[in-house]
């Protein structure tokens, strides 16, 4: 670490990231090509080979190998260059600009996750530059398409070029980011992820004129559905890495009563109220309780064909995220005990399952003692993200991926509000962050610290 300027490190990481937003990768329909090319173009002036693996016309994914001694198995940096759309007329600044105002570089992709590709990136520049001798071959990915299933990018990758993900570690996206619990930072390294169940609620009835209104119209039916499943949460369930979690933060509290709600969490009887009395922020309560419980969400309507006529059938179009462990009987027979026989069940697309990785390995080791380096009043707990992530396709390999880009607390700054929302954006000191921290972390699992 001696002689970096890191100063200067943290200015071109944050120039690297604004070129890469500065991409419209919008998926669909993806078009991750260019930025592709963009990125072999920088890494060959850099003196290095990447690959450009095109999976469909305009998909690209781009790979990138720094050669260790081979004397400890490769370390993989995953991260995806597709993003979600954006509403610019909701935006402060342009979504695909760039633009650095106030501390804070905004646009789509700040954070998810074109920032795991411009820290990675920098981190494998850094060693290359200073000739570190190496035991792990660093393999920088950066994928295509996992915003919409990851067909076109890491699932494709691992189909047909497995030899990639040959690795013993593997650092992604959906962890590191700080949460304030009684106002002090705790870090998250996700280790474990929730699946995914595109559950339809479809409500049938008798079709009919509007001028002769009755009641077996399937919007009521529907309706009557949506409400109840409103009011009711499904199951509490705790897997390995919420409980890991949970005890974990509450190890590290000062006040007793905070660890005392923490650990209540994991039981059924006391949660609720142990959720309400803890001292963390309305997005961290909620992040809490969707992490002991299958969720479903419903998140399109579809419904009619004309205005003067009562349609036939209604469909809800739910978001299920299945806990690790859950399989899809399990998960709708929950959901339907929740909304009743008024409506159908059916699944849309493949159920996918949740996924954990064990925490005690020596790259959690290694993590831990780099954020206490730069950190030393956070601590670094395991974490399941709510969500889920390229991982799920590498969970039959001898691998273990952890979601971790450190990022302090930034006042007002709540990581998943950011990642999808309007206004997304990443302060320009924590992109400097989390290129020191990363760099330890890699220079640890090669004996350089």
């Amino acid at each position: 670490m001696t002689g970096i300027d890191w100063d200067t490190i943290g200015k071109e990481a944050v120039e690297n990231l604004q070129s890469l937003v500065r991409f419209d990768t919008t998926n669909p329909p993806g078009n991750e090509l260019p930025l592709v090319n963009h990125l072999a173009e920088h890494l060959k002036r850099e003196g290095l080979e990447p690959q450009i693996l095109e999976s469909a016309p305009g998909r690209g994914n781009l790979v990138v190998r720094l050669k260790g001694d081979g004397s400890e198995r490769p370390l993989l940096l995953l991260s995806h260059l597709d993003v979600v759309p954006a509403e610019p007329d909701r935006w402060t600044h342009p979504p695909f600009e760039g633009v650095v105002d106030e501390g804070y570089l905004w646009a789509r992709g700040a954070i998810d996750s074109k920032l795991t590709t411009a820290v990675g990136l920098q981190v494998l520049l850094l060693c290359k530059r200073m000739g570190l001798p190496l035991k792990r071959d660093l393999v920088l990915v950066a994928a295509a398409d996992e915003e919409r299933g990851g067909v076109h990018g890491v699932k494709w990758l691992a189909e047909n070029h497995p030899e990639i993900f040959d690795a013993e570690y593997g650092i992604n996206e959906a962890g590191g980011f700080a949460v304030l619990i009684d106002g002090k930072p705790v870090y998250t390294c996700q280790v474990g992820e929730k699946g995914s169940a595109d559950l339809n609620l479809v409500g049938r009835g008798q079709p009919g004129h509007s001028s002769v209104p009755h009641g077996d119209n399937a919007i009521f039916h529907l309706a009557k559905a949506l409400e109840v499943l409103g009011r009711h949460k499904m199951p509490h369930q705790v897997t390995p890495s919420v409980r890991a979690f949970f005890e974990g933060a509450a190890a590290v509290q000062e006040r007793e009563e905070v660890a005392k709600w923490l650990r209540e969490m994991l039981d059924p009887l006391t949660k609720e109220q142990a959720l309400e009395n803890l001292p963390v922020s309305d997005a961290t309560r909620l992040m809490f309780d969707a992490m002991v419980r299958n969720t479903c969400a419903p998140t399109i309507l579809d419904a009619g064909v004309k205005r003067n006529v009562i349609p036939s059938e209604a469909i809800a179009r739910l978001s299920g995220r299945p806990l690790p462990g859950v399989d899809e009987e399990r998960f709708v027979r929950e959901v339907r005990e929740i909304v009743g026989d008024g409506v159908w069940c059916e699944m849309e697309s493949e159920f996918r399952p949740g996924a954990e990785f064990d925490h005690e390995t020596p790259l959690f080791d290694a993590i831990q003692s780099s954020m206490k380096r730069f950190d030393p009043e956070g601590a670094v707990v395991p974490y399941m993200q709510t969500g889920g992530t390229d991982a799920r396709f590498l969970t039959d390999r001898d691998i273990h991926i952890y979601g971790f880009i450190p990022m302090r607390y930034e006042e007002g700054e709540e990581f998943f509000e950011l990642c999808h929302g309007h206004d997304e954006r990443v302060s320009v000191a924590n992109v400097q962050f989390g290129v020191q921290v990363l760099f330890d972390v890699v220079s640890r699992l090669n004996g350089l610290v």
